[in-house]
């Protein structure tokens, strides 16, 4: 009776859902959450994020879905996972999408995340058609622009007798910053796309880009073709296991989200983000029968890199100083770096899976065509350096009860040594808790690796979350992390250590209004200031940030955010402080298909150390989260508008006024003024 009567309470509350609004404050939560510790305003989360996008379009079948399929979503917790599944089992298909009130492991809020992307059907395999696949797909095509309006150094002209004497004084190409992206897509089953893309700066049609864009990507990928359960062509990523031997990608640390601390390794997937350095380029196939699967890949490509005359120990002759990470070719030594060194990868992966285990072996050969040679710092001098490595690891998932567990050991060439294991318990329905560690030696050489908090080498530390349920209404999330490094690292001359703490509160008034309250705090150890003989001795390095942020819908057509916090810097003994208050405004009109986003921010900023984070609303597929430092005002205006149902228009103006600079940023992106604004726009067309 308990059980029926969750059910009906849940379907009431459910009666008024906006799913295309709560999907996209899913969606935006979970950008902020990540975004925020990565710490970079210039993130491409597509290939992370596109799933949602896909499932609200294409609703997981719940009577159909696999743990694969769940785990795409990045919502639920594994255990929460296999307890739907092991309902299925005992009691079978679902008839009713709030017959999920009955899974003891959801509450309400977890049913409210996972709602806009999940239905209810028939549990029938369906065979892939391929007059279907021709006839039901979708197309869609983006086009996206973006300038800044203020002039940039690196854009005013200079005459030929300095550039004569410094060539990197100028941009060789235009402001204007291109994106083109064609897919076709059917179902989740067959994929092929094109993107292009010219950054601010570069050339287009002409000079080093006179095939037009600087970066282009394209992909073709089948799924669930018999055997053959995926093939990739072109651009991919191959993620195995815990992130430790092989993952290309980027790396999620961690977040608010306290128990989301496990990876969940999607094996090939097909390659439609625009980072120009973090994927495959050649092909793979996965084949499975019954519990095994095997994985193959293989990719050649071309990366940035500076190259310089290295020492005897490769034999001379030029060798890689650095990689090239950010994909910018804007000057005439970021284009000398450009496809300066060919890169091979070799991989495999295999795969045991029965009903609550699942075991892998991964393994990865990279090979350069250019000797990297590492640093002099001592820091680095277990840096990979040579013309070839591999990497072998072994991963596992167990179920047990309401218990999981997982975890990854991996080695190297120089027989290094790098682990983690992990440990995820349901302890009550109001109760769940979370345990990680992880060890990776200082010499630890896996070069495609991204395992939590990001940290591929020198490192022990262990993390232990916890979420409660206190009522209905107050849930209470806190993590603690501590860490040691034996090594010295970049601006550490020594051993260190840190600790990391995170305490939130999250409070839902009623169905429309929802407050929470975050208090975070990071201790890490740097080198000294002060001026000493020898070895610098290590400080302490002391972040803490206080949030409170309000979220209210005032009616269909208004939502509002609200939010004001504070950030305290200690560096030994010097302080700084920050202070950040923002107004967002959502509107949604009732009689026209327009939607706008706004917000009118005031910050203030002793300095770089104490810059704070917020995610702002972004076009489709663009992520921002800029950090607000110095003092001043930052205000944005973004219009979202339908023109009939395959063509969606974004138009966003945003502005930066500072009180106290009269110069923005430094080098050839120096704006000499106190503002920065820009302007985007962008068109999505369905065919």
């Amino acid at each position: 009776m308990r059980k029926i009567l969750s059910v009906i309470l849940v379907f009431i509350s459910f009666l008024t859902w906006a799913q295309e609004d709560e999907r996209n404050k899913i969606i935006e939560t979970r950008i902020e959450f990540i975004g925020e510790s990565l710490e970079n305003s210039d993130i491409d989360f597509t290939t992370y994020l596109e799933d949602l996008y896909f499932f609200y379009d294409n609703p997981i079948n719940l009577n159909q879905a696999t743990f694969d399929a769940f785990s795409r979503l990045h919502l639920l917790t594994d255990i929460q996972i296999i307890a739907i599944l092991d309902y299925k089992k005992s009691y079978g298909s679902i008839l009713s999408i709030f017959e999920l009130a009955a899974v003891e492991e959801l509450d309400k809020n977890a049913i409210e995340l996972i709602l806009p992307f999940v239905t209810v059907g028939e549990n029938v395999q369906e065979k892939t058609n391929w007059k279907k696949v021709f006839t039901y797909g979708k197309n869609e095509i983006f086009l996206r622009y973006q300038r800044d309006l203020q002039t940039r150094e690196g854009y005013i002209p200079k005459s030929d007798s300095i550039l004569a004497i410094n060539p990197n004084k100028q941009y060789v190409g235009s402001p204007d910053k291109l994106y083109f992206r064609y897919r076709y897509t059917y179902k989740d089953k067959i994929s092929w796309g094109l993107t292009g893309e010219k950054d601010a700066g570069e050339q287009f049609f002409k000079g080093a880009q006179s095939k037009g864009f600087d970066f282009y990507s394209a992909h073709i990928m089948i799924k669930d073709f018999g055997i053959v359960q995926k093939v990739v062509l072109g651009d991919f990523q191959a993620n195995f296991g815990q992130g430790l031997t092989m993952w290309s990608g980027f790396n999620m640390g961690k977040t608010a989200d306290v128990l989301n601390v496990k990876r969940y390794a999607r094996g090939l997937k097909a390659y439609t983000s625009v980072n120009e350095t973090n994927f495959l380029r050649g092909g793979g196939v996965t084949l499975q029968k019954k519990q095994f699967d095997l994985t193959v890949f293989g990719s050649h490509k071309r990366i940035d890199a500076n190259l310089n005359l290295s020492d005897t120990l490769f034999g001379g002759g030029f060798g890689i100083s650095s990689f090239q990470s950010t994909g910018f070719h804007r000057t005439i030594s970021e284009i000398e770096d450009r496809k300066a060194v060919k890169e091979t990868i070799l991989g495999g992966a295999t795969h045991f899976t029965s009903n609550n285990l699942k075991i892998g072996l991964t393994g990865v050969y990279t090979v350069y065509d250019v000797p990297l040679s590492t640093s002099s710092q001592t820091y680095s001098q277990f840096n990979f350096q040579g013309t070839s490595n591999y990497s072998m690891g072994i991963n596992y998932m167990y179920f047990k009860h309401k218990m999981s567990f997982f975890g990854e050991a991996t080695t190297s060439k120089n027989k290094s040594i790098a682990v983690i294991n992990g440990m995820s318990w349901h302890a009550d329905p109001r109760l769940d808790i979370v345990m990680l560690h992880r060890y990776i030696d200082k010499k630890n050489q896996s070069l495609y690796a991204a395992p939590f908090a990001g940290s591929t080498s020198n490192e022990n530390g262990i993390y232990l979350g916890a979420k409660a349920k206190i009522s209905k209404q107050l849930n209470i999330s806190a993590y603690y992390d501590q860490f040691t490094n034996n090594w010295l690292k970049w601006l550490t001359d020594g051993p260190s250590y840190g600790r990391e703490i995170l305490l939130q509160a999250d409070y839902k008034i009623n169905y429309n209004s929802s407050f929470y309250i975050r208090f975070k705090n990071k201790i890490t150890q740097r080198d000294t200031k002060d001026d000493v003989v020898g070895i610098d001795n290590q400080v302490f390095l002391n972040k803490t940030n206080l949030r409170f942020h309000f979220s209210q819908r005032i009616s269909k057509q208004i939502s509002v955010r609200s939010r004001v916090e504070f950030v305290k810097f200690m560096y030994d003994k010097n302080k700084s402080n920050g202070v950040l208050l923002y107004q967002d405004l959502i509107y949604q009109f009732s009689k026209i298909p327009l939607r706008l986003s706004a917000r009118y921010a005031i910050f203030d900023t002793d300095n770089y150390d104490t810059r704070i984070y917020a995610y702002e609303n972004d076009l489709l597929y663009l992520f921002s989260i800029p950090s607000y430092y110095n003092k001043g005002i930052r205000a944005y205006v973004m219009a979202k508008y339908d023109i009939g149902q395959n063509v969606d228009l974004w138009i966003r103006w945003g502005v930066y006024s500072y009180a106290n600079v009269t110069e923005i940023s430094s080098g050839l992106e120096t704006i000499y003024g106190s503002k920065k604004s820009d302007i985007k726009l962008q068109l999505k067309i369905r065919i």
